[in-house]
């Protein structure tokens, strides 16, 4: 367990356990953005004249193809413990309804093809991800994750040449997981693709949180990259090292400008996986 995880860990058990008897995201369902874009998730999809499974079909929709969301409705439907409400939307010039559970919560490019990533919502705590190309499914992966929120997704590509032998591609995908520390704190999970276009989930590490007056920050340093020393919060110079991404965390105390603590862990590239380290 890293330093920031640990703190983490720590806070949560001292602070939150005694209190809370229902967390306050238990009846959360996320929701598609009224009037934004979204790539769809399952394959041979019907489009509806209506939000109900037994609407008439209007078209078929096929992987990855786009449609717009141009109204929530408040019908919810639960199918295998994934809940979600149905959609209004725009497929090219034909107007229906689709199931939220069919669209991917986010989606980025990769060279010419597209990640897709779904949240499976509260009750089951999944990510799951999709690779897909010219709307045909390449490769596939469910991970659990905890409670999240579709909020505020993200991705960051890195360069698999920092590493040897090379990954076919790595990735980090951003997301929140629900917290009684504040509201929730972001999460990286770090990807990677072999050879035959797998993912395989290699490590995941927290950017930052704070439960006041205690907080942490990390940063990560790939194997050409250097973080700089910062004088204010008594930190050094962190050279990467190589086939090593080196997770740095800073944790301190808002109240007290003296108190900086650091904790350093390794993750070494053994061709296949990151294999942790703590330092």
């Amino acid at each position: 367990m890293s330093g920031y995880k640990y703190l983490l860990y720590t806070l949560l058990v001292i602070f939150v356990s005694p209190i809370f008897s229902e967390n306050h995201w238990d009846h959360y369902i996320h929701e598609k953005t009224v009037g934004s874009t979204y790539l769809t998730f399952g394959d041979n999809i019907n489009l509806r004249e209506t939000n109900n499974v037994n609407a008439k079909v209007l078209k078929k929709l096929s992987i990855g193809d786009s449609v717009k969301i141009i109204a929530k409705t408040n019908q919810i439907l639960e199918q295998n413990s994934v809940k979600e409400f149905w959609y209004q939307v725009q497929s090219e010039k034909e107007i229906g309804y689709v199931w939220g559970g069919l669209l991917a919560d986010y989606s980025f490019e990769w060279n010419d093809k597209t990640i897709l990533a779904r949240n499976l919502g509260i009750q089951i705590g999944k990510l799951e991800l999709k690779l897909i190309q010219k709307n045909q499914l390449l490769a596939q992966g469910t991970w659990d994750v905890g409670p999240m929120s579709s909020e505020s997704w993200d991705h960051t590509i890195y360069q698999p040449s920092s590493f040897s032998p090379s990954p076919v591609a790595m990735f980090g995908l951003k997301y929140l997981v629900f917290s009684e520390i504040e509201y929730g704190y972001t999460n990286e999970q770090i990807f990677t693709l072999d050879k035959d276009l797998k993912f395989v989930s290699q490590f995941s590490w927290n950017p930052g949180a704070c439960d006041p007056p205690s907080c942490a920050e990390s940063w990560l340093v790939l194997p050409t990259e250097s973080l700089p020393a910062d004088k204010k919060i008594n930190r050094k110079v962190t050279k990467g090292k190589p086939n090593t991404i080196i997770e740095l965390t800073h944790s301190f105390d808002i109240d007290d400008e003296s108190s900086h603590e650091y904790y350093q862990s390794e993750y070494i590239w053994n061709g296949t996986t990151f294999q942790k380290k703590e330092k």
